[in-house]
């Protein structure tokens, strides 16, 4: 019984951190796309250093090495970078406007 007990203990802490891992590494990436945002599309919330905030006050950096980071960073740079490509700049602004001014009234 003993045995079960620490199983079970041991894949429900698997699974937190999996999560929690999940839900920085969204944080993360949001963080960085609105970076992308607000230097191409001058928006001017500051909905990413808010995000990058709250990277940090959720102990989010433990979890992720400098180079998962720098990976992470990347990948979103370059998904941003070519979905504006694909619509044009302003179409994208106008796409993503709502979405950040929403983001921007949460961290006020």
């Amino acid at each position: 019984m003993r045995i079960l007990i620490l199983v079970i203990s041991i894949l429900f802490n698997t699974n937190i951190y999996a999560s929690d891992k999940e839900k920085c590494e969204q944080l993360f990436k949001s963080a960085i796309h609105n970076f992308y945002l607000e230097n191409t599309c001058k928006f001017n919330q500051h909905v990413s250093s808010s995000l990058r905030k709250e990277f940090g006050n959720q102990n989010c950096t433990s979890l992720f090495s400098d180079a998962d980071m720098k990976n992470l960073n990347n990948e979103v740079l370059g998904n941003s970078y070519q979905s504006m490509n694909k619509v044009g700049k302003d179409k994208f602004c106008e796409d993503n406007k709502a979405q950040y001014d929403e983001l921007g009234s949460l961290y006020k």
